[in-house]
């Protein structure tokens, strides 16, 4: 059964904000958008559109998703923990063979992300499955079972990385941690905003 995938994303307005000293807030913006069109467009190479949920509350965001024929998961701006728990809890709650589909949390910002860097994450036989960033500090990716789902408290944030492996100690769950380069690379700051760009060039 193909795992379901959450996308999170702030309104394109307040997203990127650390990227105010070398961005204006429309080309922001117009990056958050991009980023978030990307990202669908790698989910949708990885499972059926059904089964991926954009997590967010804001309009505009919503209607990329819908023109993409992407359903939208409202967070109320409760934070990103508990929008990913409540969307967890609602779309358990609405598909009762959630228990045998893992669920995998797929960030916007990791821009060299690929089908084939993704696949292990979905393969690796663990409860759940962690891809740190490159300062092995924040989560950048996270797998989870959906057995075990209703049960985890997402901890995205400041040293997010750490406080989930704890919180898999917490339910005793079977961990993999994946290191890739592609997957650990995200836009954040201005310098690697500055490391994509000239990638790219």
């Amino acid at each position: 059964m193909q795992p379901l995938i959450l996308i999170p994303c702030k309104s394109f307005a307040a997203g990127k904000s650390r990227l105010s000293p070398v961005l204006s807030g429309a080309e922001r913006d117009a990056l958050c958008r991009r980023f978030l069109i990307d990202t669908l467009a790698l989910a949708a190479t990885l499972v059926a559109k059904d089964d991926i949920r954009v997590v967010g509350s804001d309009e505009a965001v919503a209607r990329v998703a819908s023109d993409l024929g992407i359903r939208c998961e409202c967070d109320d701006d409760t934070g990103l923990n508990a929008a990913l728990a409540a969307a967890v809890a609602g779309v358990v709650a609405r598909e009762s063979e959630m228990v045998d589909r893992d669920i995998l949390i797929l960030p916007i910002d990791l821009v060299l992300a690929t089908p084939l860097s993704v696949a292990p994450v979905l393969a690796a036989p663990a409860d759940l499955v962690l891809v740190p960033d490159m300062s092995s500090c924040g989560t950048n990716m996270l797998r989870l079972s959906g057995a075990v789902a209703p049960r985890f408290r997402f901890q995205f944030g400041e040293d997010s990385f750490s406080m989930h492996l704890a919180e898999a100690e917490r339910l005793r769950l079977r961990v993999e941690v994946l290191r890739d380069s592609n997957l650990s690379f995200d836009v954040d700051t201005p310098a690697d905003y500055a490391a994509w760009v000239g990638r790219k060039g």
